[in-house]
């Protein structure tokens, strides 16, 4: 076992765990999660946001000391969607690192599918086919085999953010609106996902702070808990009903529930129409939620030196 850290700058959150990890365990020894919204903007401009790249900064920062304080052997700063995106991700991610002295990985669609599908399945009964989704703030990754064997993987041009900041100008929500993002993740999935590849799927997985959330408000917690959280089923019903209920309120109504962070409360309503979406395409009828992604799945990689 050997102690790693991994930060994922994510678009909308960045996020750190510290663990010890190998031969196929991951024992969580600190996780910390900051919403940063990396990716705003940069659907538009191409660019990363001033202010964006300034609350990055400040996370890792209180990562590195996290770091610094476990001794960690291995560490990597991850970076996806919006970095792969925007014309000055690869050297602000390069200039994270640096400053940081940690190493960097910029992952492609598939290799954040990949690990993403790692981290969610790993302690899973390796018998199954799996599928997984990842919904994040600017890409959507689904894969699908069995545990530690990815053999589809995908990653889509649609994430909570990109909805948002595409579709979604009132406030709350207009049908109309909703109608037209509909669309448009409906066409994407029609030209970009083989459904022959969802074919006798066993167990749907979900992760990301999109599904986590929708979790937490579906079990009534007046706290988030992690333990609660992890392992619940969410039924494709449910998911059409919390779109439809968290769809109908104001962003000033979703932040009084608790259990949806501020910085997650302006963008859940793109998030949960692209899990139902999902849903609804692949056959779908229910999906376990899991609190272990692609962080997990990229300390596995770490501390086996394959990252």
């Amino acid at each position: 076992m050997t102690v790693v850290a991994v930060i994922d700058t994510g678009t909308n959150s960045t996020r750190l765990l510290v663990a010890d990890a190998g031969d196929g365990k991951v024992r969580e020894i600190a996780r910390r999660t900051e919403v940063t919204r990396l990716g705003e903007g940069v659907d538009k401009s191409g660019r990363l946001n001033r202010s964006a790249r300034a609350r990055v900064q400040r996370a890792v920062d209180g990562y590195a000391e996290i770091i610094a304080r476990h001794n960690a052997q291995r560490t990597v700063i991850l970076a996806t969607s919006s970095v792969r995106e925007a014309a000055d991700g690869e050297e602000f991610l390069a200039w994270l690192a640096e400053s940081h002295y940690l190493s960097e990985r910029l992952l492609s669609g598939a290799e954040e599918a990949a690990l993403s599908y790692l981290g969610a399945t790993f302690s899973l009964p390796d018998r199954q086919r799996i599928m997984l989704f990842d919904v994040g703030g600017g890409s959507t990754e689904i894969a699908a085999g069995k545990v530690g064997r990815v053999d589809y993987a995908r990653s889509l041009d649609i994430g909570c953010v990109r909805i948002t900041e595409r579709f979604f100008k009132n406030d709350p929500v207009l049908p109309v609106e909703a109608d037209a993002a509909a669309g448009f993740i409906n066409d994407l999935l029609q030209t970009k996902v083989d459904p022959h590849y969802l074919v006798g799927i066993e167990i749907a997985v979900a992760v990301a702070g999109t599904v986590t959330s929708l979790a937490a408000v579906d079990l009534g917690l007046k706290k988030y808990d992690r333990d609660a959280v992890h392992g619940h089923l969410l039924t494709r019903e449910k998911v059409g009903a919390l779109f439809d209920r968290l769809a109908g309120l104001s962003l000033k109504q979703r932040l009084k529930i608790n259990t949806i962070e501020q910085g997650r409360a302006d963008v859940i309503v793109g998030g949960a129409l692209i899990v139902l979406k999902l849903m609804e395409y692949s056959g779908i009828d229910a999906l376990t939620v899991s609190e272990n992604d692609i962080l997990d799945g990229a300390a596995l990689k770490l501390a086996a030196g394959e990252l």
